[in-house]
């Protein structure tokens, strides 16, 4: 029997039905634990979970038009290239750091948009609540103008608080 006139990889896979989906996006819900810390890692895994929508959409419509496999194989290579071309949006997980290249744990791999190592987190953060207090900083610092509101001041120069 020659595989590629019969259908049963393609039948296998739409019987699985919308499970591959579902697991794939049972982790995003995990996502929201860590907030504005994950949003774009949770984003790409949407993508992940559009790639295996488009396979299994695939090898369902392979299997109830009664196509040979042979279509489900292009249509699962097509998503594959696609996934390729976009892997830096689709893949964005890295095992090492970005500053120190110190292994990464699980969490930091899957969960954390900058994959950052806990101690080159610690220093980034500090540096950003250094960056934020001098900028609170200045805006203290700044002059207030005589007059902040407009129409505060009469308009022929005169203003309110001095004696006639």
């Amino acid at each position: 029997m020659n595989p590629m006139t019969g259908n049963a990889v393609s039948q296998w896979v739409a019987e699985l039905g919308i499970w591959p989906l579902v697991v794939v996006l049972l982790p995003n819900l995990l996502f929201r634990r860590y907030g504005q810390q994950a949003g774009t890692k949770r984003m790409e895994s949407l993508f992940q979970a559009i790639a295996v929508f488009a396979i299994t959409t695939a090898a369902s419509f392979v299997t109830v038009r009664e196509f040979t496999d042979l279509y489900f194989y292009i249509a699962v290579a097509v998503v594959i290239v696609v996934v390729l071309i976009l892997r830096r949006r689709v893949f964005p997980y890295r095992r090492t750091c970005v500053e120190c290249d110190a292994k990464l744990d699980f969490e930091t791999i899957y969960f954390r948009d900058a994959n950052l190592c806990i101690s080159c987190r610690k220093t980034a953060e500090a540096e950003e609540e250094a960056r934020e207090a001098e900028a609170a900083g200045r805006e203290i610092e700044e002059p207030e103008e005589d007059h902040p509101w407009p129409g505060s001041a009469r308009e022929d120069g005169d203003d309110d608080d001095e004696p006639a």
